[in-house]
């Protein structure tokens, strides 16, 4: 298998820096605290989320907000 890019979210195949991709840039959560006094300065590098189409990034992005909100409410029945 040769060096590419693969989708975050479809998990489709595609060259490296495929042209029309998107290349999402994350940054640390709360729980992901610094480790070290050089990386409270500059901080960790993360691998940024790849898409290859906007729909398959705005799916991920929907997920990724229905699924961050506790549950509400109570089950019927």
């Amino acid at each position: 298998m040769t060096a590419g890019t693969q989708c975050d979210s479809c998990r489709a195949f595609g060259p490296v820096h495929a042209s029309g991709w998107f290349y999402v840039a994350q940054q640390p959560g709360e729980e992901d605290e610094p480790k070290s006094f050089a990386a409270a300065l500059f901080g960790n590098p993360s691998e940024p989320l790849t898409f290859c189409t906007i729909r398959c990034l705005a799916d991920w992005a929907y997920v990724r907000n229905a699924a961050a909100e506790a549950a509400a409410g109570t089950e019927p029945g």
